[in-house]
């Protein structure tokens, strides 16, 4: 197990291998691992209550109350959240409640402790430096960890149960899966069927996309296609065109693609736009969308204003406000036809869009997913758009 400091985009992310090996070039746990290989990697796996909470200083008391895995030097685990990146210290205070359960996995490597844990449903990951008067130790939160509720997903009580009864042996052990389903058409009646286009390029936006299941009452089912082509577009509901796969650099899509999109979208499909590479001199084209609109180059930002048109986008299920996203190549010079849901740069360009087209949407960003730096500010964004996209599918059903 090692610890590394990685520098990503602006953000200084630290990396390391606990409970899995982390690639150099990411700080964020993206395969998908089961609860036996946790439990396996770990030294310490503890039971808690939240004792207190300090909203000022943005900290927590834990009290150690049960030691399921390994005997732990803490009766007390003390969590600075003022540490960690972007806005979820903000957000991750709120989950700390006084007499709400924790489950800490951690391993004791000499005097580093990385650990993640687990609150009001939530994944998380801390260091400590390990001293011999235990009252000092200061656990140091960093982020949210956006990939492992492809582990579990749930209540943190309903977790403890399934980790008492892993650890005693009352379930048996399962290999990890991969979130990705090899065949759309495949899926059972009822279930959302979502093609994902990501990964000539960049490569991290799937896996996030991929752990939003469920979502709302539908249950969601994946695959990833790095060809342009989508030959299994006929058996999606949605098809996410992912970081640069419009344009990066030049442009990606050939007439007949084009036209694939649009009657995909004429037929009741719907499309979702993440980020496009726009230059001064080459705007990003809009074969693939039957109404005007301009790419336009834009350094990264992260403001946004939201129009009344924006419904439910930026309240359900996460409250997303001004400076939690983060932009880049945005659109102008629109169609009178486009609904706009939020503008970025002064009202002057469009954050967020739609488009009815036949008897479907495309749903327009501005969103720049290059880096897992950036997908960790956009997750709770990216769960937005499918909970948005997926309720007007209900809706229209």
């Amino acid at each position: 197990m090692r610890m590394r400091l990685l520098l990503l985009s602006f953000i200084v992310m630290l990396c390391f291998h606990f409970p899995f090996t982390v690639s150099q070039t990411q700080a964020f746990i993206t395969r998908h691992y089961t609860l036996q290989e946790v439990l396996a990697e770990c030294t310490n796996v503890i039971f808690g209550t939240v004792a207190s909470v300090d909203q000022k200083r943005m900290t927590a008391k834990v009290t150690v109350e049960e030691n399921l895995k390994g005997q732990s030097d803490f009766q007390e685990i003390k969590i600075n959240l003022f540490t960690g990146q972007g806005n979820f210290p903000q957000k991750m205070i709120k989950k700390f409640k006084v007499g709400r359960p924790i489950i800490i996995f951690y391993e004791k490597e000499g005097q580093r402790i990385p650990s993640l844990g687990h609150i009001d449903s939530t994944w998380f990951q801390t260091f400590a430096q390990n001293r011999s008067d235990k009252s000092r130790v200061w656990w140091n939160f960093t982020h949210i960890e956006i990939y492992m509720h492809r582990t579990y997903k749930g209540s943190t009580p309903d977790f403890q149960r399934l980790v008492r009864d892993t650890l005693a042996g009352r379930i048996k052990p399962t290999n990890a899966k991969s979130a990705e389903v090899r065949s759309l058409a495949q899926a059972s009646s009822g279930t959302v069927r979502v093609l994902v286009l990501s990964g000539n390029r960049y490569n991290v936006e799937f896996p996030t996309i991929s752990a939003l299941n469920p979502v709302g009452r539908h249950q969601l089912v994946y695959q990833r296609t790095k060809d342009r082509n989508l030959p299994t577009l006929d058996h999606a509901d949605i098809l996410w065109l992912g970081q640069g796969e419009i344009c990066e650099d030049k442009y990606h899509l050939t007439k007949k693609r084009e036209n694939k999109i649009k009657a995909f979208v004429k037929g009741g499909g719907v499309v979702i736009v993440s980020g496009q590479d726009s230059d001064d001199d080459r705007p990003c084209p809009t074969g693939w969308i039957p109404e005007p609109m301009k790419g336009v180059e834009r350094m990264g930002r992260s403001d946004f204003q939201p129009t009344r048109a924006a419904g439910t986008l930026f309240s359900e299920p996460n409250e997303i406000q001004f400076g939690d996203v983060f932009l880049d190549d945005a659109w102008t010079k629109w169609s009178d036809k486009y609904t706009i849901l939020a503008t970025t740069n002064n009202k002057k360009e469009i954050a967020f869009a739609t488009l009815e087209y036949g008897e479907g949407m495309y749903l327009i960003t501005s969103l720049q997913n290059e880096t897992s730096a950036n997908v960790f500010i956009n997750y709770q964004m990216i769960e937005n758009l499918i909970y948005f996209v997926v309720e007007w599918l209900n809706d229209r059903s």
